[in-house]
């Protein structure tokens, strides 16, 4: 078994990508320095992450361009050509050679909003434009949130994705907007309109946006829950489903009645097995049981189930995985089945010790088994 590690997100942003701007930019400006953009990019390169790096290059350009914005923006526009006739798929990391570009715009264009929001508009069409942004919604928040209502009614999917994306109070990776995580609904009432876009990728950033602010503001993420329920109909389902989800996970009632669960079922969890008793780091436990309505009417429930880890000071962390959803009819027996890998990850360290698995009916523990991870 290869047991080498994998290779770093940030090695795919390396200084051949640096010198793959360098002669994107030479090629429409001559007089591009492009032996000295690489040089100050390239300083201490690979202690960098791969946000550093976007940054690092960003800067470099910032100081190797012109020094106008209106001109140095030309010369970027040139250099990137056409946008592609729509979103690049199965680029992944390539992608991100882009990404620079965009951040220069945050870096030399933040004191001239005007012209730099637009542009924001159409260079998202190469790359989004959503960490960009960022800086424009700190320093001139009306303004933007201006463009903001604009670019929800525009023809191009991307700049819809942009309104909604680019402001999301709790964007990941992004820098976090104080007056958006105080006032989310300043943003939220004007992405509106994107819950029922006809495009998926539009709806699906929606759905994340309201998400945020629930974690934020659940009232208020329900009501706009609500309301886009009540506006577009099953155009917005799928939007709203997976844009209350944490609060599902939470067993939030009036979410999960939103989405036509009954918070009121009476549900029995019979036969609860684990696959094994003790699990190594590295390996996976399957969960078998069976779910079994005790009312008299077919009961819609949201099947969740939970891990509660052990951490290093001996606290215990409860992870919800989204599970799936049954109908219940009485005296008939729903055989339900969870598989859980404990492989490590950059985003959640596992510690040996106790450990559980709980089954969820509606945000309701029904049943649970101990192991132990060693």
């Amino acid at each position: 078994m290869d047991t080498s590690p994998a290779p770093a997100l940030k090695d795919g942003f390396s200084k051949t990508t640096v010198a793959g701007i360098a002669r994107l930019v030479a090629v429409v400006h001559p007089a591009f320095d492009a032996p000295r953009f690489k040089r100050l990019a390239g300083q201490q390169f690979d202690a960098l992450s791969l946000m550093a790096r976007v940054r690092r290059v960003a800067e470099t350009l910032a100081a190797t361009l012109p020094s106008d914005f209106s001109a140095a923006l030309a010369i970027v526009e040139r250099a990137l050509d056409e946008p592609p006739a729509t979103q690049r798929v199965g680029e992944g990391i390539a992608a991100f050679r882009i990404a620079p570009f965009l951040e220069w715009v945050a870096i030399a264009g933040v004191g001239t909003p005007d012209t730099a929001l637009p542009a924001l508009a159409r260079l998202t069409k190469h790359f989004t434009a959503e960490f960009a942004i960022r800086a424009f919604l700190e320093a001139h928040l009306d303004l933007t949130l201006d463009h903001t209502a604009h670019w929800v009614a525009d023809p191009d999917p991307r700049v819809r994705r942009l309104a909604s994306e680019g402001t999301r109070p709790l964007l990941p990776w992004g820098r976090h907007i104080a007056a958006l995580k105080r006032d989310p609904a300043r943003a939220l009432t004007l992405i509106a309109p994107l819950a029922a876009d006809p495009d998926e990728v539009v709806r699906r950033s929606a759905a994340n946006h309201l998400n945020d602010v629930s974690r934020l503001d659940p009232d208020l993420a329900l009501a706009h829950a609500t309301r886009w329920t009540h506006t577009f109909g099953s155009g917005a389902a799928g939007t709203v489903r997976h844009a209350v989800r944490t609060l599902v996970k939470k067993g939030h009632p009036e979410a999960l009645q939103l989405l036509g669960f009954d918070t009121h079922a009476e549900v029995r969890l019979r036969g609860l097995a684990l696959s094994a008793r003790s699990v190594p780091v590295g390996g996976e436990i399957e969960l078998t049981a069976e779910l079994h309505s005790t009312g008299g009417e077919p009961v819609s429930a949201c099947v969740d189930y939970a891990v509660r880890y052990a951490s290093a000071r001996g606290a215990v962390r409860v992870k919800v995985f989204k599970g799936t959803q049954v109908t219940l009819v009485p005296g008939q027996a729903c055989p339900v089945r969870f598989r859980r890998d404990f492989v490590p990850r950059t985003t959640r360290a596992l510690y040996p010790g106790p450990h559980a698995v709980e089954v969820r009916v509606n945000g309701v523990v029904v049943g649970e088994a101990p192991f132990d991870l060693v």
